[in-house]
């Protein structure tokens, strides 16, 4: 997840806010070259403002992959800067990765990376890919990650959790996955995962507030006490035919995900877990102001005798859902969340937004609906680096106050 740190944002945007109430990296061929060569151009006459040395200079290095959170990582051999990346909640992540694609006669690539947060968080990640089987149709990769993040919030289940019952704890997992999508019919993709993934659940270490054993029953943090290891697969539709991936100004986005964890030590907690998503982006003005929206949802459930942990249930709240509300505020079974953004290109490099969103948790799926939903605004700005929306800076509200938010990457 993504990384949050408190930023002083314009004055001017504050004013405004007040009077408010409410991921393929190996060797690129020449046919890729010659697409992102026009892509680029024609971008270039949309956007003809002249582009700052610094901006140019930052796209050199995001386009020889040396800024993994401007591009996925395509580039040559060699070390890259890694920007964010990790768990939100435990501050801004900085780390070095270093890549090879060129492994056993060009039939195996890795990329790995070691980042850390100043709140002590920290992570290490390995990604191995296969050139050799990697088509215009498919592709097949193995990722394999340890991550520590000792301060988590939690706040309790459900919707009417109070912030006021702020606590914390920590999480520690290791996983292994396959992952593989094939392009079935034009924009239409079916994909598969599958591996095994080890939390480690314990004390949070976040100053001036309890851990979560100390605040909160059993019942409440079911998972934290004994910990347990899982098996996980599923499978993925989706139906992609935006612009671009990242930073889209056109087109559309619809995703089913489907995931199954079978609990391996304690029988207690074999689930299901489905993310649902349709996203579509209205230009207009020759693509410099975007109209995107987006409704979604996360549903879990458990046969009889079996829960879902409460560090695997989705949540509102932080970075990208529900900004105006802290991270993790919410808890439970089911989400939903519609947002709507508007976006405007207003200098090389970068665009402003302006947001709402609305949303709730609930521990039945059926419940979800817009019924007594929580509801935030806001206004930002975006830096871009190539295609790619690098860096985010937001000013959001909601019933509980004034979020400022600086965090690296971009939105859903």
């Amino acid at each position: 997840m993504l990384s949050t740190v408190r930023f002083v944002f314009p004055i001017a945007s504050l004013a405004i806010l007040a009077s408010w109430s409410p991921h393929a990296w190996c060797q690129v061929t020449s046919r890729a070259d010659e697409i992102r060569r026009q892509r680029i151009e024609k971008q270039a006459m949309l956007w003809p403002e002249r582009t700052p040395g610094i901006v140019k200079q930052l796209n050199k290095y995001a386009e020889r992959g040396l800024l993994e959170g401007a591009r996925s990582g395509e580039g040559t051999n060699g070390l890259q800067l890694v920007i964010g990346g990790m768990r939100s909640g435990n501050g801004a992540a900085f780390g070095i990765g270093y890549r090879r694609v060129d492994l056993w006669q060009e039939r195996v690539a890795f990329r790995t990376t070691a980042r850390g947060t100043y709140k002590l968080g920290y992570m290490f990640d390995f990604l191995i890919k296969f050139p050799r089987l990697k088509s215009e149709r498919g592709e097949v990769e193995v990722y394999s990650k340890y991550e520590n993040s000792p301060m988590l919030d939690f706040y309790g289940q459900g919707p009417d959790s109070h912030r006021i019952n702020r606590t914390s704890f920590r999480l520690e997992d290791t996983s292994v996955d396959f992952r593989g999508r094939y392009r079935v019919w034009r924009n239409l993709y079916l994909g598969a995962f599958g591996g095994a993934y080890r939390p480690n659940v314990g004390r949070g270490k976040r100053s001036g507030y309890l851990s979560a054993e100390e605040k909160f029953s059993p019942a409440e943090t079911n998972g934290l006490a004994q910990q347990t290891g899982f098996i996980r697969a599923g499978g993925r539709l989706q139906y992609d035919y935006r612009d671009l991936a990242s930073g889209p100004r056109d087109g559309g986005n619809y995703y089913a995900t489907y995931t199954r964890y079978w609990d391996q030590d304690l029988g207690r907690h074999t689930f299901h877990r489905l993310d649902t998503a349709l996203e579509q982006f209205f230009p207009y003005w020759n693509k410099t102001h975007v109209l995107a929206l987006r409704l979604g949802t996360v549903m879990t459930w458990a046969n009889e005798g079996q829960t879902v942990p409460f560090y695997l249930q989705p949540t509102l709240g932080g970075n990208e859902y529900l900004r105006g509300f802290a991270r993790y505020r919410f808890y439970d079974q089911n989400t939903i969340l519609a947002s709507a953004e508007h976006r405007w290109h207003v200098f090389s490099g970068g665009y402003a937004a302006a947001f709402f969103e609305m949303g709730k948790v609930a521990p039945k799926a059926s419940q979800l609906n817009f019924h007594n939903v929580e509801c935030t605004g806001g206004i930002g700005i975006r830096f871009m680096l190539r295609d790619a929306v690098f860096m985010r800076i937001d000013s959001a509200v909601s019933r509980e106050g004034l979020r400022l938010i600086w965090t690296f990457g971009d939105m859903w």
